[in-house]
């Protein structure tokens, strides 16, 4: 092999080894990049575990004192809860709780007292209402069981 020639072939093999470097890095790059952000959403999980931790020490807490929902208590069950006089569902979904409490005694299902507060009592007759009504019967007053209730509170006016 003439002294050309292995110029040549180091030439290609030093472009290779400089290609395959910067994909390398480019990689390396992209690779740094998502670890990164791995360990954003990690210490975000972990600030929003702790968060939901504290709260469930507080509904408990509440519980302990009431047996039910206070103002100010949010649920970490997948219930609804009663904050500052609003009921809140878990996506964010609120109703002034003593329209929910209207609407089900309007209807039939509700015997107690509209006192805003979201107990077993008032539980019970959103998930009696919405068996009755073709509804997930889980005792929360979401968007699809509020659209059937809300038209009972209507009646009211």
């Amino acid at each position: 092999m003439g002294k050309a020639t292995r110029l040549t072939m180091l030439a290609l093999m030093i472009g290779v080894i400089a290609l395959s470097g910067c994909a390398s890095r480019k990689t390396g790059k992209k690779v740094d990049t998502m670890q990164a952000q791995v360990n954003a959403m990690t210490d975000e999980l972990v600030r929003l575990d702790q968060s939901l931790q504290d709260t469930r020490a507080a509904i408990q807490s509440q519980e302990g004192k009431s047996g039910v929902f206070e103002s100010g208590a949010v649920s970490s069950s997948g219930e609804g809860a009663v904050v500052g006089g609003m009921y809140r569902t878990p996506s964010g979904f609120e109703i002034p709780s003593v329209n929910i409490q209207k609407a089900l005694k309007k209807a039939g299902y509700y015997n107690g007292a509209i006192d805003g507060k979201v107990g077993p009592g008032t539980r019970d007759a959103i998930a009696s209402f919405q068996k009755d009504n073709g509804l997930e019967a889980d005792g929360v007053c979401g968007r699809g069981t509020w659209a059937k209730l809300k038209s009972y509170l209507e009646a009211i006016k």
